[in-house]
């Protein structure tokens, strides 16, 4: 019964099975809008940003590790002039061509990029052509969800996932936690056998687990300047995005990065 009715709810949200009569249409939620005096243009922004919206449960049931170590996302939006077909064709080929990035999935209003690993890529990254940090191929996942707000605008939300990172951090962090502990322990046991004085036997032990302590908290923060340099990653994208850029010079690996994608679309168009 669990499994029915959780997978009736799953195709109710993506539009399965009859309507329902009595569901909030667009149309009447913008009729109760107007009534409570509130303009048409707030509300679809409103909508478009709950299309967009992301849930993060793992960091609203840590929200201590949140503050200590950051969060294992970041995301940035802006409501962009453009129809969301083009902003999407425009954030694939920057992703691909200028982050060394390619496409995990593509749904109707969302795409989502990982790093490459061909050597092409490894290159570029070591030697940072043209200048860029490549700062984005540093997460995990990077996804774009775009929603039109009106006929001329659309919003565009930009996530980037940080989970891996943070995993790491935190292992390390622990990993000094648990030395500081085990010499302190052993800093303890020690003194104990050698029946120091009490007084003298707890400073040996707290000073390790201090000292450990302080350098877990010194790495556990390193993942916060690396989720506010990923944070401007993603709002300098929507920069170019809304106020363009131009076009550096091409260099070798923007000809071979650009033929490796040609000859990757011709492959999948002789397969389909």
């Amino acid at each position: 019964m669990e499994r029915v009715l959780a997978r009736a709810a799953e195709l109710q949200g993506i539009g399965g099975g009859e309507e329902d009569g009595d569901a909030i249409t667009e149309d009447k939620l913008l009729e109760i809008a107007k009534e409570a005096g509130l303009t048409v243009t707030s509300v679809r922004q409103a909508l478009a940003e709950e299309r967009t919206r992301v849930s993060n449960d793992t960091d609203d049931d840590r929200r201590w590790l949140v503050r200590v170590a950051g969060p294992t996302s970041v995301s940035a939006s802006r409501t962009i002039p453009g129809e969301p077909e083009a902003i999407i064709a425009y954030l694939d080929a920057y992703m691909q061509r200028d982050e060394c990035m390619q496409v995990q999935r593509r749904f109707a209003d969302r795409v989502t990029w990982e790093a490459r690993n061909d050597w092409v890529a490894a290159i570029k990254r070591g030697l940072r052509s043209g200048g860029r940090s490549y700062q984005l191929s540093r997460a995990s996942q990077v996804a774009a969800t775009v929603v039109p707000v009106d006929d001329n605008r659309s919003l565009v939300r930009l996530d980037a996932d940080l989970a891996p990172s943070r995993t790491n951090i935190v292992r390390a962090g622990g990993a000094v936690t648990a030395t500081g502990i085990v010499a302190g322990g052993t800093f303890l046991a020690g003194a104990t056998v050698a029946h120091g004085a009490l007084g003298i036997a707890l400073g040996l032990t707290a000073f390790p687990i201090a000292i450990a302590g302080g350098g877990a908290y010194l790495i556990l923060r390193r993942h916060h300047g690396f989720a506010e340099r990923m944070t401007l990653a993603l709002e300098q994208v929507l920069d170019r995005l809304e106020y363009g850029e131009s076009r550096r010079p091409a260099n070798l690996f923007d000809a071979i990065t650009v033929q490796r994608n040609s000859s990757s679309s011709q492959t999948m168009e002789s397969g389909s």
